[in-house]
């Protein structure tokens, strides 16, 4: 039985802990009604609970049982078998858990020495909140050292076994679990689902407004058209900011395959996939090989050709490119990021640099295409239970059980009552920033779930705890806060970092929200010889049309004279072949 889970509210630092950026531990939002959950809904949702405890209990299962976990060392956490964590797990469900603990940096290498070597394994092998086990599956998968986990979530016989995968899955609104499955079908982890607040959501365009104003445009472009002549007036207007130097810039990266020629191309060709994978209607095509992608090429032509950005752009590495944006002293006018680079040691001072930016979800190009950003999120295995376990079910349940709410906000916010609490239970002397309770309402009216206390301090210090996993096995982190900004603050600075943080975390992420593709790839389960079919084209490929738009916007190439040259070099290298590889795998994910 599906039940709704209340979402975390997870709060951090009203300033610098609120503006950490890209990835940080602020969860991007859902819609408004799920954002005004309330602590009714806290305990309506626990009653559902401890219902189905009585209709099924796992202590029938796992009671008594020893579970052992292979998990990669993290400094941040003291021990794993004392953990607090831990300890909830064990009265839980009456196991022993017993940790074996391997270096960081070696953690697969021990393993598939393992492995290969026929020892006997761990029951359970951790994940960390990457893509670990999930770069391990396939060769784990053909040894056979790994576990087939799909009959619990599919099989009619274990429906009580899924039970908090299947609660987070009904909050979230997306079958994340399905997202495991190989090209088979078939499932070999428990999941981890993480959700930040620019996980799904993704660059936007940032324009300094005081300088496009300066400029004559009042309001923000927002077509192709529109951006390529606010970018000419700049240019052409000299010292804008009134300082006397020749020292304004259009804007600048850091390579030709980053989010300035992704933004500009895809008013024309969708260029956000990794490998500029483009669907529609259920058909997928390489948008570096269509008509829109050659008149895109055109359009940023443009801005060589006037002289707006130059070649170093190209070839620009990363530190040079962060020297000219995160100059305190810049001029310019435009970013293209989660927020802008424009940074100020004085966290007031860059919130109100930050404030003079205003953003663009997606510019509109010559056919009317508007597309943002939007990256499906998908689970990742956060453990895998080997074939050496005499109890599986056991060590799915426990497993099972890390995905619910609790033990999301134990894992990665730590203690209850001493690192949060729920909004009922909040306690103002706890706070270690001096804010108060009230200065966490969210903006809708509605009070929040729950609030952490020691974000700043807890998660972001590196200093050694015991209360949690700090997002090591099976993890869900709730897609639950934007949009519910704190509403309260003691002073200017503070109502500057709030007004600030609604604009990223809500407001432009809203927008490109609003925009996203109809369709978008989540998944391409492939098999081993499908992945290997594909692997060393599409490294040459890759490698290729990244160099051919360099070329072309530099004048090496003729974008007319070329493009026939160009097209006949992809089917050289196989373009074709390795589109229909990728088909077939979309074509399993529906």
């Amino acid at each position: 039985m599906k039940k709704k889970l209340v979402a975390l509210f997870m709060v951090s630092a009203m300033t610098a802990g609120l503006l950490s950026g890209c990835g940080s531990a602020q969860e991007t939002a859902k819609d408004t009604e799920k954002a005004e959950a309330s602590s009714e809904a806290v305990e309506e949702t626990q009653a559902q609970t401890d219902a189905a405890e009585a209709e099924f209990d796992p202590r029938t299962i796992t009671e008594g049982v020893t579970l052992t976990i292979a998990v990669e060392a993290k400094s941040v956490v003291i021990d794993w078998d004392t953990n607090l964590v831990t300890q909830k797990l064990e009265d839980r469900f009456g196991v022993d858990l017993q940790f074996e603990v391997y270096p960081a940096g070696e953690f697969a290498d021990k393993l598939n020495v393992m492995i290969n070597g026929g020892d006997k394994l761990p029951d359970i092998i951790f994940g960390g909140d990457g893509n670990g086990l999930k770069n391990q599956e396939t060769a784990w998968v053909d040894s056979g050292a790994i576990l087939e986990l799909t009959k619990y979530y599919e099989d009619a016989e274990y429906a009580d076994y899924p039970k908090y995968a299947n609660i987070a899955m009904e909050w979230e609104g997306v079958d994340f679990v399905s997202t495991l499955k190989d090209a088979e079908g078939k499932i070999w982890g428990v999941p981890t689902y993480t959700v930040t607040s620019n996980s799904s959501a993704g660059p936007r365009l940032w324009i300094n407004e005081n300088y496009a104003k300066a400029v004559g445009f009042d309001e923000l472009p927002t077509t192709t058209e529109g951006f390529f002549e606010l970018c000419k007036a700049f240019a052409a207007a000299g010292d804008v900011n009134g300082n006397g130097l020749d020292d304004e810039v259009v804007f600048t990266s850091n390579g030709i395959a980053q989010n300035w020629f992704k933004f500009l191309m895809s008013p024309y060709a969708y260029a956000w996939d990794d490998y500029c994978l483009d669907v529609e209607d259920g058909t997928l095509s390489f948008a570096f090989a269509t008509e829109g992608w050659k008149e895109g090429l055109k359009y940023i032509k443009q801005f060589f050709d006037e002289g707006l950005i130059d070649s170093t752009i190209i070839t620009q590495d990363y530190s040079a490119y962060t020297a000219i944006v995160s100059n305190p002293e810049a001029v310019v006018l435009a970013d293209f990021w989660f927020k802008p680079q424009m940074v100020n040691e004085d966290i007031y001072e860059q919130n109100k640099t930050l404030l003079e930016y205003g953003y663009v979800a997606a510019l509109e190009g010559p056919s009317g295409r508007v597309e943002g950003f939007w990256l499906d999120k998908t689970a990742v295995p956060g453990a895998m239970i080997t074939v050496d376990c005499e109890n599986p079910d056991a060590a799915f349940l426990v497993l099972d059980y890390m995905l619910s709410q609790e033990m999301a906000a134990c894992n990665r916010y730590g203690e209850e009552g001493v690192d949060w609490d729920y909004w009922d239970n909040v306690d103002d002397s706890k706070f270690t920033d001096g804010t108060t309770k009230d200065m966490y309402r969210g903006e809708s009216g509605g009070d929040p779930v729950f609030v952490s206390y020691t974000n700043s301090t807890y998660w972001y210090s590196g200093n050694p705890q015991n209360s949690g996993y700090m997002m090591a096995g099976p993890f869900v982190q709730f897609y639950n806060s934007e949009g519910r900004v704190m509403a309260g603050g003691k002073t200017e600075a503070d109502q500057t970092a709030i007004e600030w943080t609604k604009r990223y975390l809500s407001d432009s992420i809203n927008a490109v929200r609003a925009v996203r593709p109809k369709e978008t790839i989540a998944t391409l389960p492939m098999t081993i010889d499908e992945k290997e079919a594909v692997s060393e084209p599409m490294t040459v490929i890759g490698s290729f049309y990244w160099q051919a738009a360099a070329n072309f916007l530099t004048g090496v190439w003729d974008i007319d004279e070329d493009w026939d040259s160009y097209l006949e070099e992809l089917e050289k290298m196989g373009i074709s072949d390795v589109l229909a590889v990728y088909q077939t795998a979309y074509d399993r994910t529906k």
